[in-house]
Order: structure tokens, then C-alpha cells, then sequence
């Protein structure tokens, strides 16, 4: 005799002042990943924004609903205390007009985690925490939240670091956008150009690496994304010094971002993906250039780590310590590219360390997670 398990189906509303479907990488994207795996598996999901969206486009399946919010973290923080009647009165009537059973924060802050809502019974919260955000948000949006899930281990570990109270606390992955793809042949592939997927923020470590690969002997392909909400100035001042070293460099191209459907296609078209980031917030550039097999260097940083760390044997090292610089970023990857037996190891390691991360599976471990 056999016994029939019954997936429930859910009604989620995704929560997240910033997303917009065109972000390439980020948290942002990997809001648009959870949204179609869950739509993928049956589940009623919708996302909420205070974004501009554009028309024509969209998740398959995922209505956006549009909330009068502003989009930096100061403004954002301050509204949530001026305005906070009219955010929960908002959120509340669509909790009931799509009659949602699990409201989903990603983010104490830009998921309106700190946000205090009268719930309907029966209506779980879930607060997503991608890294360890600003303290001031974290206490009352743990206070909110009937579970927790984050991306990986390595911020579990952070959280019970800073004392947090982790027991309701779960881990759950992020999924490629797409399923990955059977790679490219390796010896076609090894002669592609290097590429850089990053943000046009502070923090992105791109200038550094590219004024260090102006001296490198291998073609370097940048895509800079459009920075977040809090740097937008910034973030074209870097775009500038980015293209004139670019210009001074034969060997660098500053690239076209690619659109949100066509990362992956981008992604598996290189050698080799680098990550200069010194403190990423999210591991969906790596996990979607090894879904293609394209292998991934990086800097030994928790949440890459979490990702690269078992793709690691002997010689063939991906991961380089932070204070090593943009330089042993390249010597990483030089020595893969140089070493065919290695590098055919890489790629392959690459496409079967994502097999368990497919988006259907993802999205099963992230309901399952749930109370």
C-alpha cells in the first residue's frame, strides 16, 4: 500500500521595495529566480515593488503590484516611521485582495522586515535575509517573523556570530534563473574572453581589478550593472572612470549589460567568470555562470565561499584571499586557463555543483522550510 504525499499550494507575496525585473544579478535577481521556481511548481506568487516597472515585461505567471514608496534606505526607513499606517493598510488590503498565506520580507529594511502588520489568521511572515543588513532593522523585523531563511551557512554562522537568535532560522539556496545548460564544448570555450557581471557600486571592486588587468595578456569583457538605489551618483562616476581605463586598454572591453533573459547565455559564453567583490550580498552571478559550466574566481569571502569552496581540488584553486588584491584574482585564473586538464575539470565540476540547486528543487526546499 502506498501512501500519496499532497503538495500544498501556496499563495506567497514577495516583498521588496527595490526589485525590478531587469536587475542582472543581485538580490533583486534572485527574487525574479524564487518567484518563477515557485510559479514553475503550481504556487499563486505575486511581488511587490516600489519600482518602476517597464512595459512588456515580466515573470512568467508573477503579477507586480506597485507600492508609493521611496527607493533609498534613508528615505525608505524614514517613511516606514511617518507613513507606517498607510505601508500597513496598503500591504494589509493586498494580503486580502490576493488572499496570500505567506508574506515573504526580503530584507529587514527593503522587504519592509521592520514593518509591523496586522495579519490575517493563519497568514505566516517570513523574513529573507540575503547578508546581514543594518542593526537598527534586524530586532523588529525578528520579532515579526515566524521563520527566517537565508541563502547560505556562511550568514547562518555571521548571525550567530552578532548573537542573533537563530533557532527559527533556515537555509535555503538560490537557483539559477534557468536550468543549466549542457557547456560548450571545452577547448572552444577556454579561448572565450574573461567576463565581469557586477554592480556599478563602491563596493564592487571592478576598478581595481580593471586598472590591474591592464597589464594582463587575456581579453577581459566588463558588464556593470546599474548600481543600487543608495549610489546612483556614485555609481556613474565609476561607470566613467571604468570606461577611460577601458579606453587606455586594448586587451578590456567595457561591455553592454546584458538583458535579465539573456545573463545566462552571456555568462556561459566566457572562459572564465570573475567576482572582485570584497563583501557580495549574493552568490546569483557565481551560481548562474556555473549552471552554464563556465568556471568561477572569486575572493575567499563567506557567501562565495559557501558556493566555490567544494569545487576546489588541489592545484586548482578558484578562491583568493581578500588582502591578496585584484592580482591573485588574475593568477587564479591564469593558472586554470593555462592548465587544459584542470580547466576541463573546472567546467565540469561547475555544471554538476548546480545540479541540486535547479529551480524546482529550490523552490520544494523553500516551501519545505516553511512551518
Amino acid at each position: 500500500m502506498t501512501t500519496q504525499h499532497h503538495t500544498q499550494r501556496r499563495s506567497i507575496l514577495l516583498v521588496r521595495a527595490s526589485w525590478c525585473i531587469d536587475a542582472v544579478t543581485g538580490t533583486d535577481r534572485s527574487i525574479s529566480s524564487l518567484a518563477a521556481a515557485l510559479a514553475a511548481a503550481g504556487h499563486q506568487v505575486a511581488i511587490a515593488t516600489a519600482s518602476e516597472q517597464h512595459d512588456g515585461t515580466g515573470l512568467p505567471g508573477v503579477p507586480v503590484e506597485q507600492f508609493d514608496l521611496p527607493c533609498t534606505s534613508q528615505a525608505l526607513r524614514k517613511a516606514l516611521i511617518t507613513t507606517e499606517a498607510k505601508v500597513q493598510r496598503s500591504l494589509s488590503d493586498l494580503i486580502v485582495r490576493r488572499r496570500v498565506d505567506t508574506v515573504v520580507s526580503v530584507g529587514a529594511l527593503w522587504g519592509l522586515g521592520r514593518l509591523p502588520i496586522d495579519l490575517p489568521y493563519g497568514v505566516q511572515r517570513v523574513l529573507v535575509v540575503p547578508a546581514l543588513p543594518h542593526e537598527q532593522d534586524m530586532p523588529p523585523a525578528l520579532a515579526y517573523a515566524d521563520t527566517v531563511i537565508t541563502s547560505c551557512d556562511a550568514v547562518l554562522r555571521q548571525a550567530a556570530t552578532a548573537a542573533w537568535p537563530t533557532r527559527r532560522w533556515r537555509v535555503v539556496p538560490n537557483a539559477p534563473l534557468q536550468n543549466p545548460s549542457i557547456p560548450a564544448p571545452v577547448a572552444r570555450k577556454a579561448e572565450a574572453p574573461v567576463r565581469v557581471l557586477a554592480p556599478a557600486g563602491e563596493d564592487a571592486g571592478v576598478l581595481e581589478l580593471i586598472a590591474a588587468a591592464r597589464a594582463w595578456h587575456r581579453h577581459v569583457e566588463v558588464a556593470l550593472a546599474p548600481p543600487g538605489p543608495d549610489d546612483l551618483r556614485g555609481g556613474r562616476a565609476l561607470r566613467q572612470q571604468c570606461q577611460i581605463l577601458a579606453d587606455r586598454a586594448p586587451n578590456i572591453t567595457l561591455a553592454q549589460v546584458p538583458g535579465w533573459a539573456e545573463v545566462a547565455g552571456w555568462l556561459a559564453d566566457a572562459a572564465a567568470v570573475i567576482i572582485p567583490c570584497r563583501r557580495p550580498a549574493s552568490s546569483m552571478t557565481a551560481l548562474e555562470a556555473l549552471s552554464q559550466g563556465t568556471p568561477v574566481i572569486a575572493y575567499n569571502t563567506g557567501i562565495l565561499s559557501d558556493l566555490l569552496l567544494p569545487l576546489q581540488h588541489g592545484s586548482r584553486r578558484l578562491l583568493a584571499d581578500v588582502m591578496h588584491g585584484p592580482n591573485a584574482l588574475l593568477f587564479l585564473t591564469d593558472g586554470l586557463l593555462a592548465d587544459p586538464a584542470s580547466y576541463r575539470a573546472a567546467c565540469q565540476a561547475a555544471y554538476w555543483r548546480v545540479q541540486d540547486l535547479r529551480p524546482a528543487r529550490v523552490a520544494q526546499l523553500f516551501c519545505s522550510a516553511l512551518p
